[in-house]
């Protein structure tokens, strides 16, 4: 079992590290409408207006992992949305054309891909680069920070709340670094240690906290996991991600009430996050104990996500039609239930969600047959 903890962890810094780029340092210059106007869209949404933050993924379709990738990229992309005040716009940009691309099968991202059919635009970014996949963040035009895709969800944040320094950014990939050698060496110690050095400068940082968690849990250090899941919640009141551990945490330790009620204040926390609120849905349905389930909660927040989604196609709004058909049902609406799960088989055409989402609309049809005919 620790031997699968350390590799499963190691494979969290995959692709981290970013080579130079021949065309596209820090301090450069973007410009993304002459670029992209070369390019083919695969899928997802080209932005309709240009926005001062900007974000360039460049990744290579045939390389294992990238689907995976593209998918954490794709997440971030639609947190970056609620932010009114500095929303980003994204590009990821396949070294391929458009067919060999369309060949990973994206269902349907909102996040816009492209393919480069007529190998222009790639080299002129990336002819030097060694490191596939990597990123580009600009703001005003200008390059602020290239690297790893599995450091964008810090970047973009503290660009957006204005607390980006790219000599502080430097400093904790040079930290997660070290963590990775320490991974690689496989001591539990030297591990904690590194972790710890990271939560010092960033407590939310998500691949320091599973490092340190997974540490405790694959070498049975129960109590010490408990403790550091509460100590970490309690200084991250802001971030989903860590507000699912301490509910995990509540569910393990079987403590009923404070789940629920840590359930309850986590729906409203972020009621004004229709992507937070998804993920908080998804854990309600597929891991909350069934007797544990705050339906009054579930139904708002499904109601909210569904609201925000509507219109927008792909599997952004099949899974906000989807939670909405679980809450109905839960509610014992079930002629909802079913309008619902039906327009949501409706946008899963043509992903691998397809199968799974036509057996939950059968059996709440099932379900709606037996109300019928008791």
């Amino acid at each position: 079992m620790k031997q699968s903890f350390f590799s499963a962890v190691f494979a969290v810094f995959a692709l981290m590290s970013a080579a130079a780029l021949s065309a596209a340092e820090v301090g450069g210059i973007v410009t993304p409408a002459k670029d992209i106007g070369k390019l083919s869209l695969v899928t997802g949404t080209a932005p309709k207006t240009e926005t001062s933050l900007q974000v360039f993924l460049f990744f290579d379709p045939a390389l294992p992992g990238t689907k995976e990738i593209l998918r954490m990229v794709d997440s971030i992309y639609e947190q970056s949305l609620e932010d009114k005040a500095k929303p980003a716009s994204f590009y990821a940009i396949s070294r391929s054309g458009k067919t060999r691309t369309s060949a990973l099968e994206l269902s349907k991202f909102r996040m816009p891909v492209y393919g480069d059919d007529a190998g222009a635009v790639y080299p002129e970014f990336a002819g030097a680069e060694v490191i596939i996949p990597f990123a580009i963040v600009a703001d005003e035009g200008k390059i602020v920070w290239k690297g790893a895709p599995q450091e964008l969800e810090n970047v973009i944040r503290d660009i957006q709340t204005g607390k980006f320094s790219f000599d502080s950014q430097l400093k904790l990939e040079l930290m997660h670094k070290d963590l990775q050698n320490a991974i690689q060496t496989g001591l539990s110690s030297v591990i904690l240690s590194n972790a710890d050095k990271i939560l010092a400068l960033r407590p939310d940082d998500q691949i320091a906290i599973q490092a340190k968690l997974f540490v405790f849990e694959s070498t049975g250090r129960v109590r010490e996991n408990n403790a550091a899941v509460q100590s970490i919640a309690a200084k991250v009141k802001d971030n989903v991600d860590v507000r699912l551990l301490l509910l995990g945490y509540y569910e393990r330790t079987g403590e009923m009430e404070k789940f629920s009620a840590g359930l309850k204040a986590a729906f409203q926390d972020f009621s004004a996050s229709p992507t937070a609120l998804s993920r908080l849905l998804a854990y309600a349905f597929e891991q909350t104990p069934f007797g544990w389930v705050p339906v009054q909660e579930v139904v708002n927040a499904a109601a909210v996500v569904k609201k925000a989604f509507a219109g927008t196609g792909g599997t952004a709004e099949a899974f906000s039609c989807e939670f909405s058909a679980r809450a109905a049902y839960l509610a014992l609406d079930i002629d909802a239930a079913v309008a619902d799960q039906t327009r949501a088989v409706s946008l899963f055409s043509g992903t691998e969600f397809l199968a799974e989402a036509k057996q939950t609309l059968a059996f709440y049809q099932n379900v709606k047959a037996l109300k019928s005919n008791p």
